[in-house]
């Protein structure tokens, strides 16, 4: 009797553990004055049933959220295998729905980086569906060139939580700094996936170079033995197959099915664990890699156990601190004040095509005055990140 107790029990947490919830999806707008954008955004969440602008799962879960950026001349809505997936296992998926055409690399991943932070902000809003339903956790992530768009997004902030990509393809100079430079600059914890056939964005000068290039504590590197550029994609979307039977004619790759299930391993209980704070997701992230050695082969820079949730690469921001910038615009010299309290704070100051220009930490301060007259006269984003919440001006000097 109580090894059937026990089997009953065993099986109802089970299921617990791996319920999955129904997929609602929408398409909101969501504007960045900062940069005078509007960035529609093809959104997908846990739902109370599977539909289009359906309630978002009444259970009282609060969910993680991530921000992805498609690839060159690619969709935004070409990754429903990956959307669907996320968000059934309890994520709020925002796939910004910018630079489909000519793109600019550099605007991309500020659009990266501006959904992941406003849907998260979005749970402090009792207008939106979201509110009160956002945990504060984000990832950014990206596939091609929303891949190398996704350095230039987390390039700098400390309010995301972890960063994966699939064949990041590099950025062109023209928009600033490259995704392989702004790697030097990145530490929050970063899962890069490639394929070893992928003749598009070839590991040895794309994202190869750009795990390199991390300064993660904590960073994995997945190479899908056989696997291609476009199949991190859903097959047959874009004319993304076109250009690789073109760039590549001949190649036999692994089935887009185990392609993606291959990424699914890895990806799942990285996410859980950054993002869930679920410490046996590691657990289950390094036996699904033991599992896959013939399929992928792998780097890491140090093995991930539970105490890294202990660590900054796990900073919690899910409000916008109450804080104004004035006089702006200005000659340079300004005051930042601050109406609420918090302990540390970095402040960090981009230009307009993403370069940090400079980054200084203040403790305690609600008044602090800054001087930037020796920048060039022209338009920056000032961000101030707390423990508390974060708060970001667009700054113009004149």
């Amino acid at each position: 009797m109580k090894k059937t107790i026990f089997f009953i029990f065993f099986l109802v947490v089970s299921l617990v553990v791996w319920a999955e919830y129904n997929v609602g999806s929408k398409v909101i707008t969501l504007r960045d004055q900062s940069r005078y954008r509007n960035i529609i955004t093809n959104v997908y969440y846990p739902a109370t049933v599977t539909g289009t602008d359906v309630p978002i799962a009444n259970d009282s879960t609060k969910f993680p959220v991530v921000s992805f950026g498609h690839g060159f001349v690619m969709s935004s809505l070409a990754y429903q295998w990956l959307a669907q997936s996320l968000a059934a296992a309890g994520y709020i998926v925002g796939f910004p729905a910018t630079e489909e055409g000519v793109p600019n690399h550099a605007e991309f991943g500020k659009d990266e980086l501006f959904v992941a932070r406003r849907l998260r902000d979005l749970g402090d809003s009792s207008s939106s569906f979201l509110y009160n339903r956002t945990n504060g956790y984000t990832a950014v992530g990206g596939h091609s060139m929303g891949g190398g768009a996704s350095f230039l997004a987390v390039n700098g902030a400390l309010d995301i939580t972890t960063l994966f990509n699939f064949s990041a393809a590099e950025t062109f100079p023209l928009y600033g700094v490259v995704a392989s430079e702004a790697a030097k600059n990145i530490m929050r914890p970063a899962l890069i996936f490639c394929g070893t056939k992928d003749c598009i964005a070839p590991s040895a000068t794309n994202s190869g170079l750009m795990y390199k290039n991390l300064k993660s504590e904590y960073k994995f590197y997945v190479n899908i033995i056989n696997a291609s550029h476009c199949q991190f994609g859903d097959p047959n979307k874009t004319v993304c197959e076109i250009g690789e039977l073109l760039a590549c004619p001949g190649s036999a790759y692994v089935s887009v099915a185990n392609q993606q299930s291959i990424v699914l391993a890895y990806l799942k209980p990285w996410l859980d664990f950054w993002l869930k704070k679920n410490c046996n997701a590691m657990s289950t992230f390094y036996n699904n890699a033991t599992a896959n050695l013939s399929k992928a082969d792998t780097l890491q820079s140090k093995i991930i156990d539970c105490s890294a949730l202990n660590l900054t690469t796990g900073i919690r921001q899910n409000k916008i601190l109450k804080a104004f910038i004035f006089p702006n615009p200005s000659t340079g010299k300004f005051t930042l004040s601050i109406s609420e309290a918090y302990q540390n704070a970095t402040i960090m100051v981009y230009d307009m095509i993403g370069n940090v220009v400079d980054v200084r930490t203040v403790s305690g301060l609600n008044t602090i005055s800054l001087d930037y007259t020796s920048l060039p006269k022209g338009g920056y984003l000032l961000q101030f990140n707390t423990e508390k919440g974060n708060y970001s001006s667009r700054i113009i000097f004149e």
